[in-house]
C-alpha cells in the first residue's frame, strides 16, 4: 500500500498548522505576563518585596494599613526590571497590612498580619 500524496500533504498541512497554532498561543501567554512577584517575610522584623517587571511601564508598591493609609510607598521607574527591597515592619503597630503592587493595569494584592508573640515568665518560691 503506497500513501498517496494528497494523505502526505493533508498530514504535512495539519502537523504545520498544529506547530504554528502551538507557537503562537505561547507567545500570546507571553506578553500577558507584565511583571511577576514574590513577598516573604524574614525572622529578622523585614517585609521582602521583589518584583520582576516585563514591561517598559511604571510600577507602585504600596503598603496600606486596615484603613488603607498609606504606611510605604514606591514608584519602580521604567528602566528597573528588577525591584528587591526590604521593609522594616518591626515598628508597625499589631494588625491588618496589605502590598499593591499595580503597572499596566494590572493590580496583585497580598495581606499580612502583625502580631507580637508575648512570653510570660513566673517565678514562684516555695
Amino acid at each position: 500500500m503506497k500513501p498517496s500524496i494528497k494523505t502526505i500533504a493533508m498530514t504535512i498541512v495539519f502537523a504545520v498548522t498544529f506547530a504554528f497554532n502551538t507557537f503562537a498561543d505561547d507567545k500570546e501567554g507571553k506578553k500577558a505576563v507584565i511583571f511577576e512577584t514574590g513577598i516573604f517575610a524574614s525572622k529578622s522584623g523585614k517585609l521582602h518585596v521583589n518584583v520582576d517587571k516585563y514591561t517598559n511601564d511604571k510600577a507602585l508598591v504600596v503598603i496600606t494599613n486596615y484603613k488603607g493609609d498609606a504606611i510605604h510607598r514606591d514608584m519602580i521607574s521604567r528602566s528597573t526590571d528588577k525591584f528587591r527591597k526590604a521593609y522594616n515592619i518591626n515598628e508597625l503597630p499589631e494588625g491588618s497590612y496589605t502590598v499593591e503592587i499595580s503597572a499596566a493595569g494590572k493590580k496583585i494584592e497580598k495581606h499580612f498580619e502583625v502580631t507580637e508573640i508575648r512570653t510570660d515568665r513566673r517565678v514562684a518560691v516555695k
